[in-house]
């Protein structure tokens, strides 16, 4: 085990080398991904993604996927991108991260800053775009800290300042401490039992249970589905995290057998949700 402050950039980029092959197999999408760019206008800055589309003439559903940091952009492309992409989903993976120079982006583990939402919709607006794409069926899904800023964008202030909305919406084990949880969406959260901060924090703000009363009350906003696999850590579904990874606040490990299960988690809510 290695016990660190933060995840560096070299770290994770030779971890992600050692993806396990069993996963890689499971993609079944037609089309490669391509490249994409969303201007930070007014600033010179664009922020940078994959697209994936289905095979066919649409109009499809569409996720957009948020990876802890840019440092993952490619393997969460390529795992979750691909896997969802060949369900007959449009998959937009973007790092929102990089472009802004944000604090902590190289340790994939900082809090995210606000402006982040305002990306998020971006996004969305480029998926509306794409003729391809469904605009009534479009959700949002991150890891870790982008599950905080997933969250944050269907929570109830965010929402009704957008032009468009997000259909639901998927956090993989966010830290859940500043998310109040007054969702205008269907929302799913996964988190690793072993994972026993994190567990507790995100089982409290689905369930409207805290100690200090700063959450939502129960009955507020769409109702929260709120998993915890047995046996996993934080990020189970990252092959760079094959050996696992121990900071101050958290502890990642990589497990196929989570990473499995969450996938058909996190598709049985899709299809749950989806019409």
């Amino acid at each position: 085990m290695k016990h660190l402050k933060g995840l560096t950039v070299a770290v994770v980029a030779l971890l992600v080398l050692q993806m396990p092959v069993p996963l890689l197999a499971e993609q079944r999408a037609s089309k490669p991904s391509r490249e994409v760019t969303i201007p930070l206008d007014p600033l010179p800055f664009d922020l940078k993604g994959y697209l994936r589309e289905p095979d066919g003439d649409g109009p499809f559903p569409a996720v957009l996927l948020l990876p802890m940091c840019g440092a993952l952009l490619a393997s969460v492309d390529l795992g979750w991108g691909g896997t969802i992409s060949s369900w007959g989903y449009v998959v937009l993976t973007l790092d929102v991260f990089t472009a802004r120079g944000i604090k902590g982006g190289k340790s994939c583990l900082l809090p995210a800053p606000p402006e982040t939402d305002e990306d998020v919709y971006r996004a969305l607006n480029l998926l509306v775009a794409q003729k391809s794409v469904d605009r009534r069926r479009i959700f949002v899904m991150g890891f870790g800290r982008s599950g905080s800023v997933a969250l944050s964008a269907v929570e109830r202030d965010t929402e009704l300042k957008a032009r468009h909305h997000f259909r639901g919406a998927i956090a993989l084990y966010p830290s859940c401490g500043a998310d109040i949880g007054i969702m205008r969406v269907a929302s799913l959260v996964i988190v690793g039992a072993r994972d026993e901060s994190t567990s507790e924090a995100c089982r409290r703000m689905a369930m409207g249970d805290d100690d200090i009363g700063i959450s939502r009350q129960r009955g507020q906003g769409v109702p929260i589905k709120f998993v915890a696999l047995s046996d996993a850590y934080s990020g189970f579904d990252i092959p760079a995290f094959g050996e696992s990874v121990e900071t101050r606040e958290r502890r990642f490990e990589f497990s196929e057998s989570a990473t499995r299960q969450s996938r058909e988690i996190v598709r049985q809510f899709l299809r749950s949700i989806e019409h």
